[in-house]
């Protein structure tokens, strides 16, 4: 049913797709695009609020049975990146440093199309939500959201999302069963030092030999703290430090990134990260200041919501192309934030090509009527679920 409806309205998709990827906004930003996904709500006849955490929207539908059925809600993201495009298609970005080379404009679209769906058919009992969430890539839209009382104006009994992903072929669906993505740390770190002429390092502390052994040290005990079938990588992407090639410096910035895919391995790194620096700190004599700042926790999938999936990505696009426990990947999403207090689960579409974040991505409309199928699925099937506790895995 739902493939026949999408034929006959696939020209609407695509035009929203191309509106949305000439005019990205990056985040907190999103004012057409937000007005944009308000106005397409609105003429489908949901519940519209705007201004939710700054520039979030929330459209509510009511089913066939709303009081007795439960709420249903489905996440997409309304932000694009700082970055210029180089993808060669007719619809390229009109708004030079801004592109939505994650595919957020193919999530919003893939939202709106199951969105449309749902208004016409209504064929669920319940009370179904779309939030279309600002500054998912500055990883703090789903807490601006959150702290704008979110789920107090607007509760719910379960969310999901997905995402593209190169991770899979064009095509196949992979649902997670427990951590879907990583959590993200931000690491700096300073180190102060006595600097000294570069031909007597003796009469001062040398802060750059003492960095880069931080960084060694760091990555070496890394891989025997953590069991290797766990996940977690630390990575350092800035060292500052320095005026000429003879002249040992007093002080090196470096900053870094922490990925895990488990709570008890964030914790894990975070303590050999402070271990290092102390014994780096007795070896070299310098002084160093470290802090770790938490940015998202791990995307932990419900097991619940995780089979919801699952079973309705089979029945939409047959066992066969169905990845049951995806791989998780280590890029980091505060979907999680959302799913820490509402049971969710986050999965996967395939897509080929570039991946996100890449200047020439292309996001493959492909994943729309995948995507907005699977959750027209779960709107139909999980309002008219039996309550479940919310207890998380």
């Amino acid at each position: 049913m739902f493939s026949r409806w999408y034929d006959a309205h696939r020209s609407t998709a695509l035009s929203w797709l191309h509106d949305l990827h000439r005019h990205p906004e990056t985040g907190f930003e999103e004012e057409r695009t937000a007005a944009f996904v308000a106005a397409r709500l609105g003429e489908l006849g949901y519940a519209v609020t705007t201004g939710i955490g700054g520039t979030g929207v929330v459209g509510t539908l009511h089913g066939t049975a709303p009081t007795s059925g439960r709420t249903i809600a489905f996440r997409a993201e309304l932000d694009a990146l700082r970055m210029d495009e180089h993808a060669k298609v007719t619809y390229a970005s009109q708004n030079a440093g801004r592109f939505h080379g994650c595919g957020h404009d193919g999530h919003m679209v893939t939202a709106l199309t199951a969105a449309a769906y749902l208004a016409q058919s209504r064929d669920f009992s319940g009370t179904i939500r779309f939030i279309f969430q600002p500054a998912e890539e500055l990883l703090t839209g789903a807490r601006a959201m959150i702290a704008d009382g979110l789920f107090d104006r607007f509760p719910c009994d379960e969310i999901y999302a997905l995402h593209n992903s190169p991770d899979l072929p064009a095509g196949q669906v992979g649902v997670p069963s427990t951590a879907a993505l990583a959590s993200a740390d931000d690491l700096n770190i300073t180190i102060r030092a006595n600097g000294a002429h570069g031909s007597m390092p003796h009469l001062g502390e040398d802060a750059i030999t003492a960095a880069a052994h931080l960084i060694t040290a760091v990555q070496q005990a890394a891989t025997r703290v953590v069991d290797a079938r766990a996940a977690g990588v630390i990575s350092f992407g800035l060292m500052q430090g320095g005026t000429a090639r003879n002249i040992l410096p007093d002080m090196i910035r470096l900053e870094g990134t922490m990925r895990t895919n488990s709570p008890a391995v964030r914790d894990r790194l975070a303590d050999l990260l402070h271990d290092a620096v102390r014994a780096t700190e007795l070896l070299f004599g310098v002084l160093i200041e470290v802090e770790v700042a938490k940015v998202a926790p791990v995307t932990l999938n419900n097991s619940d919501c995780a089979a919801a999936a699952l079973a309705a990505a089979t029945r939409t696009v047959g066992a066969a192309r169905v990845v049951q426990n995806a791989r998780s990947l280590m890029a980091s999403e505060d979907f999680s934030e959302l799913a820490a207090l509402v049971p969710g689960a986050y999965f996967f579409i395939g897509q080929g090509g570039y991946a996100p974040h890449h200047p020439k991505f292309v996001f493959d409309p492909a994943i729309i009527p995948v995507g907005a199928a699977i959750f027209a699925d779960l709107a139909k099937e999980r309002t008219a679920a039996a309550p479940q506790p919310h207890a998380f895995t």
